[in-house]
């Protein structure tokens, strides 16, 4: 009887040790994944930081731009604006240009998906030219900073190549290409140069967008709308075979 206990006990004994092993691992195992959660968290909070501050820079870089001019605008206003150092400036942006050119970029980039979305919004053909046109003007009206620099003071930067960056500059002239020689190739607007065509309606938009933002007491949202729609008509008719 005994001997059986003291076998029952010598066979425990392991498991013992075995479990206390395991309890050891689990605990370690666990303190590391708590660490690499906590230096995630972390490095996740940083970057998040210096998304906001990016905004930021941009967001008042935009306005003092339209306030003081390219000649009067710098990056210490900038920095005095946001709160901070020019140095932490210098730090995203090399110098004003590359600053401006950034909001341009911004720009065009949130430009492009909306211009995307609404040509993906119908299948009709002149539907589609009409939903660009009003995208188009809707972006205008709604953001604009982005769009004064974009189409009426730094046009040049719509050209501008630097640190090998995607141009949605180009690419959302493109989605209006598109769609003008498709409602050529449906037959529903006359043949021609597709190019000139598109540059008809993109002239056309603009002139609505940029007196909607010369004076907006005198030329109302509701203005805007109600000239866009007539306007869109009218071209429409021209453009038909």
């Amino acid at each position: 009887m005994s001997d059986d206990d003291g076998s029952d006990g010598a066979a425990q004994r392991p498991d013992d040790r075995d479990m206390a092993s395991t309890r050891l691992k689990t605990t370690k195992t666990s303190g590391t994944s708590q660490a690499e959660r906590l230096q995630a968290s972390s490095l996740q909070r940083r970057e998040q930081q210096k998304e906001s501050l990016r905004g930021a820079i941009l967001a008042a870089a935009g306005e003092l731009f339209l306030e003081q001019g390219y000649e009067a605008f710098s990056m210490r206003q900038v920095a005095e604006r946001i709160g901070y150092s020019a140095t932490t400036i210098y730090r995203y942006y090399e110098d004003k240009d590359d600053l401006l050119f950034a909001i341009v970029h911004e720009g065009f980039t949130e430009f492009q998906r909306a211009l995307v979305a609404a040509a993906e919004s119908t299948a009709d053909p002149i539907g589609r030219i009409e939903a660009l046109g009003a995208a188009y003007v809707r972006f205008g009206m709604q953001n604009p900073v982005h769009y004064r620099l974009m189409f009426m003071q730094r046009f040049d930067f719509v050209f501008d190549q630097r640190k090998e960056r995607q141009q949605p500059m180009i690419g959302s002239f493109d989605v209006l290409r598109r769609a003008v020689a498709s409602a050529m190739d449906a037959g529903v607007v006359q043949r021609g140069d597709v190019e000139l065509h598109s540059q008809v309606v993109w002239a056309l938009v603009h002139g609505i967008t940029s007196l909607g933002l010369a004076d907006r007491g005198r030329f109302t949202a509701d203005d805007v709308d109600r000239t866009l729609e007539i306007a869109m008509k009218m071209m429409v008719q021209g453009l038909r075979p």
